[in-house]
């Protein structure tokens, strides 16, 4: 009975194969037709999205027993609007303080360093990867050092057991600080425009998303330049030294560069045994559980 239920493997074949490109060119293509503003490219990205994977997720699983009960899945979506709500009046005071300070420091040095000559494409492609590049230095040195995993409460997404595309939006407060960080410093810095901002937030929205899903996701040209699921799924795996690797959440392409790529099979993920309740994981920064295995706890240990 169980046999007969799975999906056939044309389908799977297609989902690891094609899935990827085929979501990433699609919410690419309605952005442009749409010609919509950053924020407004962005939610319709990621509804779309997140649709789209929770389907697959349903059909054909990477892991078929971490499927999600209703309630499981209503949690994560709350904990994902409450995240864009933040994220939305951070980027709000970015826009207010931080982005005039950067783009006058610019002006004033008499720079103009983004190449608005190259096509959309290539500029949208550039902040993608560009953004990435920064974030990944954040991302391990979250890792790396055990003040900044307490102080950005980074241990909250990796608390969960059972990762889906979902979790892309399971965040600590605290940690929001830092996720519109890159995006915002490199097109102030550097003089990005506005359509290439929004096109960069859209294939960073959804792939993010496909990066988190419960899906067998390893497209193979695309795997050496994009994060997809099967490499993100080992970051986030409950053995640590698999966990410190493959930091870059969309450009795959830095771990490969710079000596952290890892692959191969995870059993569980999560930063221990048991999962962390809502509370707990709130209260992470503060006091990590006795079963931790994590940055801070190896640190505490060791003292």
């Amino acid at each position: 009975m169980v046999a007969k239920s799975l999906p056939r493997p044309a389908l799977r074949w297609w989902i690891r194969n094609t899935a990827q490109p085929l979501l990433l060119a699609a919410a690419l293509a309605l952005w442009y037709a749409l010609d919509l503003d950053e924020a407004s490219a962005a939610i319709l990205a990621l509804v779309g999205a997140q649709c789209m994977l929770a389907m697959l997720e349903h059909l054909a699983p990477a892991v078929p027993h971490w499927r999600q009960r209703p309630g499981e899945k209503l949690a994560l979506a709350g904990l994902y609007l409450l995240t864009i709500v933040l994220l939305q009046l951070i980027l709000t005071l970015y826009a207010v303080f931080l982005v005039p300070a950067l783009a006058a420091t610019r002006e004033a040095a008499g720079l103009q360093l983004w190449p608005t000559g190259l096509p959309l494409p290539a500029q949208v492609l550039l902040l993608f990867l560009a953004a990435d590049f920064i974030y990944y230095w954040i991302h391990r040195a979250l890792h790396r050092f055990a003040f900044l995993w307490r102080a950005s409460g980074h241990g909250f997404h990796h608390a969960f057991h059972n990762l889906h595309a979902l979790n892309t939006g399971a965040s600590h407060p605290l940690e929001i600080l830092l996720l519109a960080l890159p995006v915002v410093l490199v097109a102030a810095l550097f003089g990005a425009g506005a359509q290439a901002v929004a096109g960069a937030t859209v294939l960073a929205v959804v792939n993010t998303s496909i990066a988190h899903a419960n899906l067998d996701i390893d497209t193979p040209a695309l795997r050496w330049v994009f994060t997809n699921s099967n490499q993100h799924r080992r970051h986030h795996s409950a053995v640590f030294e698999a966990s410190n690797s493959n930091y870059a959440c969309n450009a795959i392409l830095w771990d490969r560069l710079f000596g952290t790529y890892s692959e191969g099979e995870v059993a569980q993920t999560g930063i221990g045994p048991r999962e962390p309740t809502l509370l707990e994981k709130l209260l992470l920064p503060f006091r990590e559980p006795a079963y931790a295995d994590t940055a801070l706890s190896r640190r505490d240990a060791a003292d």
